[in-house]
């Protein structure tokens, strides 16, 4: 057998050749990505599933060391059913009811309004009194109403039903609607739905089927050298991402379930509405649980409980305030660091930024992705310093005693304190 000649192949790249060719493609990518901001949404949203309902799929599908378990491409296909059966009992069975409390809810904000602003007008328009005695301006007893009123030049200063919160939920909705922005718009808008929905469903197939393999490909491009730096910082991404997105659900679903426990075992109406409110808001970080605490107070100050006789008002008011706060409280400190333990680990200066910044490029999506992102480029942004000052670029793991909650630890060694005879321990907290 004659053995073929060796094709000739060009001379290998210098070193200037490969950077121009490098950030070529970096700017070429750049802007595919600028033209298909449109769509990215989309493809986030397709991805977020299909991180979230891989364990479903893994548990359906037949796995190394698995007995039992199917084709994955029929793991998918069940995964598929499996969400499609859980949306209809939502249909079925919690929407229905939920609806009906949102209706009676919005029925009573506009009569909610109406005694607050009474209240306000009567208590603004009584003189100010110092020790009994009224307080007089050029000769004048002094009103805060009608001094408000000349300030501003109009009588309507206290229209709270004018408040349009109507408008600012259909706002937030169609932000929402944004997360998935046609990819086919220049089809007719029904067509276009159609076509969309099956792009995104498509998407999420091949993603929750071949999910794995698509990182393994990305870790591969890598030079051999860096494939356990890249291996490392796709577990580390991991770790962030799945202790945001899983444990959010978990964190959402353990604060919605206890304020729906707390508003019906004290009596607040429109308890399962509450409970959405602060399942939603749960996903916005730092600023969110402290709204869902709003709605649910100034329903307490205009009701009357209907488990425990003579709570009403500003009582009521103050009860429901400090049970939420204890809620929240046992969320952070008992909850949270075992759901999402040191992940994220962000200020919550930094996680306020991150919402406003995530919110003004991405709308809800933003707001609900602020914290993982800022989490991930500061993992890439460790590993690159590390690099450059010659350091190592993955940080130590904190040892395992550091992971229990300080203020959790001042707490026990109190109630030693109290009740064994023995002195609060000192030192290190």
């Amino acid at each position: 057998m004659v053995e073929q000649a060796p094709q000739p192949t060009s001379p290998l790249w210098q070193g200037r050749t490969k950077r121009t060719v490098a950030l070529i493609a970096l700017v070429i990518v750049l802007l595919a990505l600028w033209q298909l901001a449109d769509t990215l949404p989309t493809v986030i949203v397709a991805l977020i599933l299909a991180y979230l309902l891989y364990p479903v799929t893994n548990f359906f599908s037949r796995a190394p060391g698995k007995r039992f378990g199917l084709p994955r491409g029929l793991g998918v296909l069940m995964t598929f059913i499996f969400v499609v059966l859980l949306l209809l009992l939502l249909l079925l069975v919690v929407v229905p009811a939920l609806a009906r409390q949102f209706t009676v809810f919005a029925q009573s904000i506009p009569d909610a309004l109406r005694v607050i602003e009474a209240d306000l007008e009567t208590r603004l328009s009584q003189p100010v009194l110092i020790n009994n005695e009224p307080l007089l301006i050029d000769g004048q007893p002094f009103i805060p109403l009608e001094q408000i009123r000349e300030a501003l030049g109009t009588t309507d200063i206290l229209q709270l039903e004018n408040v349009n919160l109507t408008g600012v939920a259909q706002t937030f909705l169609s932000s929402l609607g944004g997360l998935t922005r046609p990819a086919f718009g220049f089809l007719g808008t029904a067509f276009s739905a159609l076509i969309n929905g099956v792009f995104f469903l498509t998407m999420l197939f091949y993603l929750l089927k071949d999910g794995g393999m698509f990182v393994r490909s990305l870790i591969s491009i890598v030079p051999s050298a860096s494939q356990p730096d890249a291996q490392r910082l796709f577990g580390e991404l991991g770790e962030v991402w799945n202790a945001y997105l899983r444990g959010q659900l978990i964190l959402s679903s353990f604060i919605g379930v206890a304020v729906f426990t707390a508003a019906t075992l004290l009596g607040l109406p429109n308890a399962l509405v509450l409970g959405l409110i602060s399942f939603t808001l749960e996903f916005i970080p730092t600023i969110g649980p402290t709204i869902a605490l709003l709605p649910a107070a100034l329903l307490a100050l205009f009701s009357q409980s209907t488990t425990i006789a003579g709570l009403e008002g500003v009582v009521f008011a103050l009860v429901v305030i400090v049970v939420w706060l204890v809620i929240q409280n046992i969320q952070a400190v008992v909850v949270t660091p075992r759901v999402m333990g040191d992940s994220l680990n962000l200020h919550p200066f930094v996680i306020l930024l991150a919402v406003l910044a995530g919110a003004s490029l991405a709308d809800a999506l933003g707001v609900i992705l602020a914290a993982p992102m800022v989490a991930s480029v500061r993992l890439f942004g460790q590993y690159i310093y590390g690099k450059l000052l010659d350091r190592d670029p993955f940080p130590p793991p904190r040892p395992p005693g550091e992971d229990v909650p300080r203020l959790l630890a001042r707490m026990w060694n109190a109630v030693r304190a109290r009740f064994g005879g023995r002195a609060p321990a000192r030192g290190r907290n």
